[in-house]
């Protein structure tokens, strides 16, 4: 998914006759540069799903997530939660919508969609929605449909062993809401099927009140996951080597 980063960096390296069969390599002063890119996203993606140690880059499915922690709500919809152990599956699944490349500046924005990420994991909360009171701990689970990521990356080129070589700051990302569904199991016990549902039911209706506090909380850890594994990759080869012209190739 958000991987997507990553693969401007790998997919267009050229490691002088060793590049691995599954990375199509895109020339730097390619006219229709951006779709190369594209078509060799698209060309990787089978890796991505499942890894590439050779690169040290591992599986994004499912992709863990830092707990997260959510105070929220008017004084009719308070929500305290925390939220644990969280896995997100979908990640790979991601469609890309604009990408525009910029070398000179070791620039690159990116718009891409993920037509559905499912999550699940453990919750401790403490809610008071509307005449509903409620402490407990149980699994959540729930899905995001067709949310949208606008991607800022931002490069520095450094010298070390007098090569130059491509570092990147931290990643810029930002989510834009589609649509969600979220599920808390567990809830009032085997006896309180009726309850639950209602419960979940209100959950359902405040979702926004989860979004709004999960949003800044998953942009800061893919920005940060994502830009750690880019610089992983960066490092290891100088900028020539992944960028190269026509007749390095």
């Amino acid at each position: 998914m958000v991987l997507l980063l990553l693969q401007l960096a790998v997919l267009l390296c050229a490691v002088r006759g060793e590049i691995p069969n599954y990375i199509k390599v895109c020339q730097k002063t390619d006219p229709n540069l951006s779709q190369c890119i594209i078509d060799s996203i698209e060309y990787l993606r089978p890796k991505l799903k499942e890894g590439i140690p050779e690169l040290n880059v591992p599986s994004i499915e499912p992709l863990p997530l830092n707990e997260i922690r959510l105070k929220s709500g008017p004084n009719q919809a308070q929500i305290n939660a925390n939220i644990t152990n969280l896995l997100v599956h979908g990640p790979s699944s991601f469609k890309i919508i604009d990408l525009k490349p910029d070398l000179e500046r070791t620039r690159f924005l990116v718009q891409f969609t993920i037509p559905t990420l499912y999550f699940e994991g453990d919750y401790d909360i403490d809610m008071n929605v509307l005449i509903l009171k409620y402490k407990g701990k149980g699994p959540i689970q729930g899905n995001f449909t067709n949310y949208v990521f606008n991607c800022l990356f931002k490069g520095d080129k450094v010298q070390r062993n007098n090569q130059t070589y491509l570092h990147f700051r931290k990643f810029t990302i930002t989510l834009f809401t589609g649509k969600s569904h979220l599920h808390l199991g567990n809830l009032f016990g085997e006896n309180g099927a009726i309850l639950s549902e209602a419960t979940n039911t209100l959950i359902q209706e405040n979702s926004e009140l989860f979004i709004d506090e999960i949003r800044p909380v998953l942009e800061e850890s893919l920005a940060q996951k994502f830009t750690t594994i880019a610089n992983s990759i960066t490092s290891r080869f100088s900028f020539d080597e992944l960028f190269p012209d026509s007749k390095s190739i």
